[in-house]
């Protein structure tokens, strides 16, 4: 008895959705890989070209480099010390406390330690509060008002 299996139609149908999956696959990765060299040589390009210009330019980039780097610095402080006076809340912004030590203008700087009124009558160096020697003082509004 000859016992010959035929392919049933299941099996041919599945044979043929594994075959059109692989031609897919291998079509999805020749276009995948032609994008990879497109952006490849475009990246060297731009690149080229930017390390084109900057030869030509260094100089123009030295500086102006220092410009912006002085005023990157300064736009970078004031974020900082933004961030530091709105995130913890500070009862006085920093840019109105002053240290012991530092030049500081005629005016009231209040103690903020004990409160006390310090008044400096000429442009001079900050020194230590007069009641607790305490260090840091603040010329902050608020703080003078609530005070008085």
């Amino acid at each position: 008895m000859n016992s010959m299996k035929k392919d049933s139609p299941k099996e041919t149908h599945d044979s043929s959705l594994v075959e059109e999956a692989r031609k897919t696959l291998a079509g999805a990765k020749d276009w995948f890989l032609e994008d990879v060299a497109l952006m490849t040589a475009y990246w060297h390009d731009k690149m080229g070209y930017t390390e084109a210009w900057v030869d030509a330019n260094w100089h123009y980039v030295l500086d102006e480099g220092h410009e912006l780097v002085e005023e990157f610095d300064e736009k970078e402080d004031a974020a900082l010390l933004w961030l530091i006076n709105h995130v913890n809340n500070n009862p006085v912004p920093l840019e109105e406390c002053h240290v012991v030590g530092t030049e500081v203008e005629p005016g009231n700087y209040r103690c903020m330690s004990c409160g006390h009124e310090n008044v400096v009558e000429t442009k001079q160096t900050l020194m230590p509060c007069e009641i607790c020697h305490y260090g840091l003082m603040s010329t902050h509004e608020e703080l003078t008002n609530k005070a008085s």
